[in-house]
């Protein structure tokens, strides 16, 4: 038995929040250029045929409205998107607590946070994800499709392997 995992990071970003939000770094919307990325990610995984049965996603405003627009892109639900507090600035250890409390019915869990800790946690998984064309594992709106052997409630310590990297060409 194998499980699927979608790692995603949240599109381009305002550099800050708009004035009138006092969230600091949480308050930070998609940028134009965000949301273009994740209509493409959405359309990505529609077409690539790989739907999550479930999306958790960190509740900071980018991310919230990059789940919002590729789920919309995807075909998908909004209201299947669970939004937790915990992911926001979550190290490696809560990210795979995550993973171990996902419940066994899902086959493929999307899931949508932030860099460092989607790279870190990616990186623990699998050991090695392709750079991108400027040297980053995950840059915004990258999506890395990894497998997993075995359960959820295995975490780190399941198997996994890189299926494939997606990352939009916005120029």
């Amino acid at each position: 038995m194998s499980v699927e995992l979608l790692l995603l990071r949240h599109g381009h970003s305002a550099v800050s929040p708009p004035a009138w939000d006092d969230r600091g770094d949480f308050g930070r919307q998609l940028s134009e250029r965000g949301e273009q990325q994740a209509m493409q990610v959405g359309e990505w995984i529609r077409s690539h045929h790989l739907l999550p049965d479930a999306v958790v996603c960190s509740s900071a405003v980018r991310t919230e409205g990059t789940a919002k627009t590729v789920c919309v892109a995807a075909g998908l639900d909004k209201s299947m998107i669970h939004f937790e507090n915990s992911i926001y600035e979550a190290e490696v250890h809560h990210l795979s607590d995550i993973l171990c409390h996902t419940q066994q019915q899902v086959q493929r869990l999307l899931l949508i946070g932030h860099n460092p800790g989607l790279e870190m946690l990616a990186k623990q998984l699998v050991g090695n994800v392709p750079n991108s064309v400027t040297s980053e594992v995950m840059p915004p709106a990258t999506l890395v499709h990894i497998v997993l052997d075995g359960e959820w409630h295995r975490g780190l310590e399941a198997n996994a392997r890189c299926q494939q990297v997606f990352r939009p060409n916005l120029g």
